[in-house]
């Protein structure tokens, strides 16, 4: 709507000049449809002062105040910028174009220094006198000029005795610490090599005896046992145990043509083998001897799984084991304890289970919530 009203006064002033009275707001809207604004300017502002309540006067006044600012911008003259900025933001605050140019003219300096009031100082300095020397005159270098094959051949000797004679002169303890440090790269290379073709035999027994474990699984154990028998059985599985396995192994696998490093499945194959010992081992004392120093396992998986097994053997000890996931700062220890609980369900581990249940996080609660509905369900 200012807009149309602004080329409404416009085509006014430029149509019917004389149609109006020829006051102050008349001729400042003359000069400004001629694009003299700061003549518009200087007129509204005397207008103004004496009809400070004439809204339109206001409106054309913040208009012409708002585009000498700018130019004044362009041209780079700061104080004439924020001038004409602080008088069109005090006829109207609300205005946001007014109110952006006077915030960013007003973090302008209120002084600047004008190219012309720059004086470039001459510093007057004496020249410095020198010393004259006589000129000296250009050394001549003799050059050797070696005209027969049999001088040639001879400086090409010189030069091959003077650098063995140089490579002589090197101590003999530089030659012997060069021989040192590459023995021992050598020996490093070789220790890891061996350690990790080792490494891999080990996990290569490891998954193999896991797989034939899982075969046997999936027929009755008495059969299995019968076909081996107890020894073989108890014998195989014990292949398994914390001294024939590998604590940590990075290893690669390949599946169709993709490659994937650094997979370290040991600790869940971990987990499953023992769940495992009461299957191949008939007596309950080798199942808790084979259990026991899983019990403090660094994984959480595979400390679970022990714990919930040694339960029908030691329940004592396991649930002191469990007291200390449940109180661990790691939030898997913990979580791995709400799943042996919900699996003993016993009236210890439901009163734990409702301690952990109170846990500030939120991982641990919704487990615990979920184990007890799922209890609550089975009715125990």
């Amino acid at each position: 709507m200012r807009r149309f009203f602004f080329l409404f006064v416009f085509a006014v002033f430029l149509i019917f000049p004389r149609a109006l009275s020829a006051d102050g707001f008349t001729q400042a809207g003359i000069s400004f449809a001629r694009g003299d604004f700061m003549g518009a300017e200087i007129l509204l502002s005397e207008y103004l002062q004496k009809n400070p309540d004439n809204e339109k006067a206001k409106t054309l006044y913040q208009r012409i105040a708002v585009k000498l600012s700018k130019d004044a911008l362009d041209e780079g003259d700061d104080e004439d910028a924020r001038k004409y900025a602080e008088k069109a933001y005090e006829l109207n605050p609300k205005d946001e174009t007014a109110a952006a140019l006077y915030n960013a003219t007003k973090k302008l300096k209120k002084e600047k220094v004008e190219p012309q009031e720059i004086k470039k100082q001459k510093i007057d300095m004496e020249k410095p006198v020198f010393k004259s020397f006589p000129a000296s005159k250009p050394e001549t270098v003799t050059k050797v000029e070696y005209q027969t094959r049999t001088e040639y051949k001879t400086l090409t000797e010189y030069k091959t005795k003077e650098i063995i004679r140089q490579v002589a002169e090197v101590p003999e303890w530089i030659w012997l610490s060069i021989a040192l440090n590459a023995a021992l790269i050598f020996g490093v290379y070789l220790v890891y090599h061996h350690k990790k073709e080792t490494g891999k035999e080990v996990y290569g027994n490891y998954i193999r005896a896991k797989m034939m474990l899982a075969n046997a699984l999936k027929y009755d154990p008495e059969v299995v046992k019968k076909q081996l028998g107890p020894a073989r059985a108890a014998e195989l599985f014990k292949l398994l145990s914390p001294a024939n396995m590998p604590e940590d192994i990075s290893i690669k696998l390949v599946e169709s043509n993709r490659a994937f490093t650094d997979i370290n499945p040991v600790p869940r194959l971990t987990a499953d083998v023992i769940e495992l010992a009461e299957v191949f081992l008939e007596n309950p004392k080798e199942v808790a001897e084979f259990i026991k120093p899983f019990l403090y396992h660094k994984d959480n998986r595979v400390r679970g799984n022990a714990v919930k097994i040694m339960f029908k053997h030691d329940s004592k000890l396991a649930l002191k084991v469990l007291k200390e996931m449940a109180s661990s700062d790691d939030r898997w220890q913990k979580i791995s304890a709400v799943w042996v609980c919900e699996q003993v369900a016993s009236h210890d581990t439901l009163n734990l289970l409702a301690m952990l249940g109170a846990s500030s996080d939120a991982g641990v609660a919704l487990a615990c919530a979920a184990a007890l509905k799922k209890l609550k369900k089975e009715g125990k």
